[in-house]
C-alpha cells in the first residue's frame, strides 16, 4: 500500500483545504504542539472509516468539522480525501488511482465516496477490507498500541494477528452467513408452525377454493348472460328510442299542423265574423226596406181599401137609392104607362148606369183581392226573410258550435303535446339503460 495525496477541507484546524504530497521514501510529519500534526492521522482513520470518536478524539460528528476562530466563521462541512496507488492491483478495482472521500455535515449526515461515486459505508469497508484496510486492520498505527499489542492476553493476542492478516474479513462473512442461517433456521422453524397450524384449515380453504372457482365460473356465465340480456335490452331500448324518436317527430307534425290549423281557425273565424256582420248588416239593411216597403204597401193598401170601401158605401148607397128610385119608378110605372118608352129608355138608362156601377164594384172588389194577395205575398217574403235569418241564426250557432269544437280538439292536442314529456323521460331511462348496458360490455 502507498499513500499518494491527503486533501483536507474544514476538518478540525483545518479550515482552508490542505493538500499532502506523499512521495517515495519515509515522510514526517513534525511541528509544535496544537498545530495539528495529530489531526492529520486522524483524518487518515476517519476517512477509511472509523467509527469509534474516541479513537478520534471526539464526542460527536460536529467535533470533527471546523468550529471557528476569532478571524474566521465556522464551517459547516468537513472532507477528508485519500488517494491511494494502485498501479499493483492490491485493491479490488481497474483503476491506477483510488480516491477515498469522506463528508461530514453538522446535521449528523456522513457521505463516502470512491473516486468520485457516492457508496454505502458497507460497501466502503468491505472494499477496503479486501485492500487489507479495514477496521482493526491495524493499517495505521497509533501511540501506545504497540505496548497494547505485547500486553495483551493470547487469545486478545490471536485477533489482533487475525485482524493483521486479514482474517477478520472472512470471519466477518462467516459471522454474517451464520447469522443469516439462524434468522433462516429459525424463519423454517417458524414456517413449519405455521403448517401445522394450516393444516387443518386446508380443507376448509380448499372447499373455498372449489366455491371460488365456481363462483368465478358462475360470475362468468352471469356475465355472459347479463351482457346478453343488457345488449337485448339495450337493443330494445334503441327500438324504443327509434320509436319515440318517430313519435316525437309525428307530434311535433301534429302540433306544427295544429299550429297552422289553428291560425287557420283564426283566420276563418275572422272572415266567418266579417261574413256574419257583413250579412247582419245585409239582413237589417233588407229588414228595414221590406218593413218600409211594407209600410208603404201597407199604407196604400189601408188607403186603397179605405177608398174602396168609400166607393162601396157609395154604391151602396147609389145601389139603394137606385133601388129606391126603381121601386119609385116601378111604382109610378104603372101611373105613367102612357110615358112608357121614356121610362123604359130612362130604365135602360138607369141599367147601363147600374152595370157600370156594379163593374166599378166588380173593379174595386179586383182591387182588394189584389191588395189581399200582395199582402200574402209581403208576408211570404217576410215569412221567407225571417226563415233566412234564422238560418243565418242557425248557422252562426253552427259556427259558433264548431269552433268549440275546435278549440276543444285544439285543447286535446295541446293535453296530447304534452306526452311528448313523459316520452323524453323513458327516452333518458332509456339511455341510461344503454349506458349501464355499454359500461356491462366494457
Amino acid at each position: 500500500m502507498k499513500l499518494k495525496a491527503l486533501e483536507l477541507h474544514g476538518y478540525k484546524s483545518f479550515a482552508n483545504r490542505t493538500s499532502y504530497v506523499f512521495r517515495d521514501g519515509v515522510t514526517a510529519i513534525v511541528g509544535p504542539n496544537g498545530s495539528g500534526k495529530s489531526n492529520v492521522a486522524d483524518a487518515i482513520q476517519w476517512v477509511l472509516g472509523e467509527q469509534s470518536f474516541s479513537s478520534l478524539r471526539a464526542k460527536k460528528t460536529e467535533d470533527m468539522i471546523f468550529a471557528g476562530s476569532s478571524m474566521r466563521l465556522r464551517m459547516g462541512m468537513a472532507e477528508v480525501s485519500l488517494t491511494l496507488d494502485n498501479s499493483e492491483q492490491w485493491l479490488p478495482i481497474e483503476f491506477s488511482e483510488v480516491t477515498i472521500t469522506r463528508r461530514a455535515y453538522r446535521s449528523g449526515e456522513n457521505e463516502y465516496l470512491l473516486n468520485g461515486s457516492r457508496v454505502r459505508l458497507r460497501d466502503m469497508n468491505e472494499f477496503l477490507a479486501k485492500g487489507g484496510l479495514g477496521r482493526g486492520s491495524y493499517s495505521v498505527i497509533g501511540q501506545g498500541l504497540i505496548d497494547q499489542a505485547i500486553s495483551l492476553r493470547p487469545e486478545e493476542r490471536r485477533s489482533l494477528l487475525e485482524d493483521a492478516a486479514g482474517i477478520s474479513l472472512y470471519q466477518a462473512k462467516k459471522s454474517d452467513a451464520l447469522n443469516k442461517l439462524s434468522a433462516t433456521q429459525e424463519n423454517l422453524t417458524r414456517v413449519g408452525d405455521i403448517v401445522h397450524e394450516l393444516e387443518p384449515r386446508v380443507r376448509r380453504l380448499r372447499e373455498q377454493a372449489n366455491r371460488a372457482s365456481q363462483f368465478s365460473d358462475v360470475q362468468l356465465r352471469l356475465a355472459e348472460r347479463l351482457q346478453t340480456w343488457y345488449g337485448y335490452q339495450w337493443q330494445q331500448a334503441q327500438h324504443r328510442l327509434s320509436d319515440g324518436e318517430q313519435a316525437v317527430e309525428r307530434t311535433q307534425a301534429q302540433l306544427l299542423a295544429a299550429r297552422e290549423g289553428l291560425q287557420w281557425s283564426d283566420a276563418e273565424r275572422a272572415g266567418l265574423r266579417e261574413r256574419i256582420y257583413a250579412q247582419r248588416a245585409v239582413f237589417e239593411r233588407l229588414q228595414r226596406g221590406i218593413r218600409e216597403e211594407q209600410r208603404a204597401r201597407l199604407d196604400l193598401l189601408v188607403q186603397q181599401h179605405a177608398e174602396a170601401v168609400r166607393d162601396l158605401d157609395a154604391l151602396a148607397n147609389e145601389h139603394e137609392a137606385l133601388s129606391q128610385e126603381q121601386q119609385r119608378f116601378t111604382s109610378e110605372l104603372t101611373s105613367f104607362r102612357a110615358d112608357a118608352g121614356a121610362a123604359q129608355a130612362r130604365l135602360r138608362e138607369l141599367q147601363r148606369a147600374l152595370a157600370q156601377r156594379e163593374e166599378r164594384l166588380h173593379a174595386a172588389r179586383q182591387s182588394q183581392a189584389e191588395a189581399q194577395r200582395a199582402a200574402r205575398e209581403h208576408a211570404a217574403r217576410l215569412a221567407q226573410h225571417e226563415q233566412r235569418l234564422a238560418n243565418a241564426r242557425q248557422r252562426l250557432q253552427a259556427l259558433a258550435d264548431d269552433q268549440a269544437q275546435r278549440r276543444a280538439a285544439i285543447d286535446q292536442q295541446v293535453v296530447e303535446l304534452q306526452a311528448p314529456r313523459q316520452l323524453y323521460a323513458a327516452i333518458g331511462r332509456c339511455r341510461a339503460a344503454s349506458d349501464r348496458a355499454a359500461k356491462t360490455r366494457r
